[in-house]
């Protein structure tokens, strides 16, 4: 895999070449202080994967990101000094496209040791990722379950999202009437140690309250949960949010697609499912799997997705009812919770 370095200190450009190389696997592609110069290296020498402080000293890091992902797109795990200090600088830069973000391991202190190793781990997980290109099989619904109507505070509105997915669940959750009833879940590839600030971040975008999602909770009209553990997100035959280790063998954890599987399988009302912007093909599958349940279900559309790779997924496998934009999944999400329509019918929506 081939790793390129953005960062402004010489030294953590030093110690994250010297984490790079520490893997036979890894190859340096290139290391820069620069964003002007990362987008013109990206078009000479594309890399796999780019570890990156958005604090870059000639240009708007979270513009940076935007440019590489729109012309030479590629995994961005995002190095910074504290993810907790620059919290609002994370989150946009993972609105533009970063997958994730761990804090740069500093030498001489205390947490060195531990902040190599979580690197060093998300390295290996990108690097699965990068080099899965396979695509999906494409399979066909022959009919559909007839749902059963709910009312709205009993009707599940679940997301999974990714690279680029704060940005595009704070446009979804700052339209939503104060009088939406539905509960929300949602499943952000993120780790557990970003969760709490993600949720507080959420909360001063958010018209509705966002929290952290408890083992045990029961989904409650009106609130949004966030899932908090690097453990999936499972919905219990009781109905309850419960965290669980299994399965084992998936590249993310939470997965969109177990915790998709286990709506589909217990939740025993209606559902809403959505899929948005993210890299990789997570949550395909599960959305497909909620489709033939039944379910009314949406991906984002290309022109507003920033990495359009599980969305791409879903529409592939059919899975998605409509394909929309992010201006336009609050309205599906009001008009369908309020209406007693069949789910399995496409929305209308205003132009």
């Amino acid at each position: 895999m081939k790793v390129a370095i953005i960062n402004n200190k010489q030294l953590a450009r030093k110690e994250l070449i010297r984490i790079v190389t520490m893997d036979a696997d890894h190859e340096l592609a290139w290391s820069t202080s620069s964003g002007i110069s990362a987008i013109q290296f990206c078009k000479s020498v594309r890399p796999d994967l780019i570890l990156m402080d958005p604090l870059v000293r000639d240009a708007d890091g979270i513009a940076v990101i935007r440019q590489i992902m729109a012309e030479t797109p590629c995994a961005i795990l995002i190095v910074t000094g504290s993810i907790e200090e620059q919290s609002e600088m994370v989150f946009g830069a993972m609105g533009a496209g970063a997958i994730d973000a761990v804090n740069t391991p500093i030498l001489d202190s205390r947490e060195h040791d531990q902040a190599v190793e979580t690197l060093r781990r998300k390295m290996a997980l990108l690097s699965v990722l990068a080099r899965d290109i396979q695509a999906l099989p494409v399979k066909h619904i022959e009919g559909e379950l007839d749902p059963i109507h709910s009312p709205a505070e009993k009707t599940l509105v679940v997301i999974g999202c990714s690279s680029g997915g704060p940005e595009a669940l704070a446009e979804i959750l700052s339209q939503l009437p104060e009088s939406f009833q539905s509960p929300i879940v949602v499943v952000q590839h993120v780790d557990a140690a970003f969760a709490p600030g993600l949720a507080k971040w959420l909360n001063v975008k958010s018209v509705l309250p966002v929290e952290l999602a408890k083992d045990g909770d029961l989904p409650t009209p009106g609130k949004v949960y966030l899932a908090a553990t690097n453990n999936h997100m499972l919905v219990s035959p009781q109905g309850r949010l419960v965290y669980s280790r299994e399965p084992t063998d998936t590249s993310y954890r939470p997965s969109v697609d177990v915790f998709f599987k286990s709506v589909a399988d217990n939740w025993r009302h209606s559902v809403t499912a959505i899929l948005l912007t993210g890299m990789g093909k997570d949550g395909a599958k599960g959305l497909l799997e909620l489709r033939r349940k039944g379910a009314y279900t949406i991906a984002q559309d290309k022109t507003t997705s920033a990495v359009y790779g599980m969305p791409k997924a879903a529409l592939e496998l059919d899975a998605a009812i409509d394909v929309l934009p992010i201006t336009k999944i609050t309205a599906a999400l009001v008009s369908i919770t309020s209406a007693h329509r069949r789910p399995s019918d496409k929305l209308e929506l205003q132009q």
